[in-house]
């Protein structure tokens, strides 16, 4: 008798085959007694059956059909000869696929046949038990590990991986590549990985690296009368130092992450540079009242007086001199740029020189001859020397002062 149907606690009777009587004679009851194949999840049976339909003989087998059991054909089939009616019950399968877990029901009666029927592709993949181990009512644990085409990325080479693996080390094992200390891939080692995916490995250097810097020399000032106000020297020439700073250095894949320092060593010392700046006060020109250019300036500037006295005064833009009132007063007076200038490069002394710079705003000659100019540019008028330095201005900015 049919195993399965045992553990089901399915029991087949015998039958009787020899019934006297009751159907008119030996000869009748050969004729209705006919021969049917039940075949139940694979396990065929030959039996001899007075029944009119599939139902009747599963009854007299005792036979309960479950709603999710496929019968065929079905149990309201009539009953021919040499009939062959197949009863394959329904299992439950606790199914995984790369980790995912669900529960199943299925009709098959193999491990790969239920595979088939549940729609999971075994080709290639990897299982706990063999495919054609057969399933049993209940109890049924099926683990599948599927085939996949995956990539790893390593040292700038790709790695191609096309197996039965599950997570990332096990796909970082397919291809021989090995991680050092401080190594990591792109997803955790026991992440589980799917077809088509790229793992990257992270190669991490910790590095000591000695850097060779600058120490830049300190200025040190010194006030003296030995200059005029405005001029410098320099006394001493500085020097910069230089020193060694250590640093850890961690990199990943070349690119660094994280700079550390660690140490520091002088290994030799700055020397200060020295600057003399000159205290000396300048004596302002003499004001000679209205002789030659005149306090007011209008008839001088205009060289239209009621006499011939202003003649050889200022002149309109030449040589002429400015009392340094009027030159502040030119300059548009305490809390402008151009007083602020010419406050700090002349002292308002529009003959001031330091033997390369000269007059209210310390020309170059170079510079002067540039914007027009001819000649010592002390030797201009104030108000020549001022047209020249906002023409200078306008072309190149306030950056030719270093008092601006």
């Amino acid at each position: 008798m049919i195993d399965f149907l045992k553990n089901r606690k399915v029991q087949i009777a015998a039958q009787a085959v020899v019934i006297t009587g009751l159907v008119g004679g030996t000869g009748a009851v050969v004729t209705m007694n006919k021969p049917v194949t039940l075949e139940v999840n694979g396990q065929a049976e030959e039996i001899r059956t007075f029944g009119g339909t599939v139902g009747d003989i599963l009854d007299s087998h005792e036979i309960d059909v479950d709603k999710r059991d496929q019968v065929k054909p079905g149990v309201g089939t009539k009953v021919d000869r040499d009939m062959t009616i197949t009863v394959n019950t329904a299992k439950k399968v606790a199914l995984s696929v790369d980790g995912k877990k669900t529960n199943e029901w299925t009709n098959a009666n193999t491990v790969g046949q239920a595979l088939a029927d549940l729609g999971v592709d075994a080709k290639g993949a990897d299982l706990n038990a063999k495919a054609g181990q057969r399933l049993k009512d209940k109890g049924n644990d099926i683990e599948v590990t599927t085939s996949k085409d995956l990539t790893v990325v390593a040292d700038g080479k790709d790695h191609k991986v096309s197996a039965a693996v599950g997570t990332a080390k096990e796909a970082l094992k397919d291809t021989g590549v090995k991680l050092d200390k401080d190594d990591f891939l792109s997803v955790p080692m026991s992440a589980e990985v799917s077809d088509g995916q790229v793992l990257t490995v992270n190669r991490v250097k910790n590095d000591t690296v000695n850097d060779k810097q600058a120490i830049k020399a300190k200025v040190e000032t010194k006030k003296s009368d030995s200059l005029y106000e405005g001029e410098t020297k320099v006394e001493t020439e500085g020097k910069d130092g230089e020193k060694q700073v250590t640093y850890k250095v961690k990199t990943i894949n070349g690119e660094e992450v994280k700079k550390e320092k660690k140490d520091e060593k002088v290994l030799s010392e700055p020397k200060t540079k020295v600057v003399i700046q000159g205290t000396k006060k300048k004596e302002e020109p003499a004001d000679t009242g209205g002789s030659d250019s005149g306090d007011s300036g209008d008839s001088g500037d205009s060289g239209s007086g009621d006499s011939g006295d202003s003649s050889t005064g200022g002149g309109s833009g030449g040589g002429g001199s400015m009392s340094t009132a009027e030159i502040k007063a030119m300059l548009g007076g305490p809390g402008t740029k151009w007083y602020s200038v010419v406050e700090c490069e002349s002292n308002f002394d529009p003959k001031a020189s330091n033997g390369t710079h000269f007059g209210l705003f310390q020309f170059l000659p170079s510079t002067w001859e540039a914007m027009g100019g001819s000649g010592n540019p002390s030797d201009a008028s104030p108000q020549e020397q001022f047209q020249r330095a906002k023409k200078l201005q306008a072309e190149a900015g306030w950056g030719q002062w270093a008092c601006a």
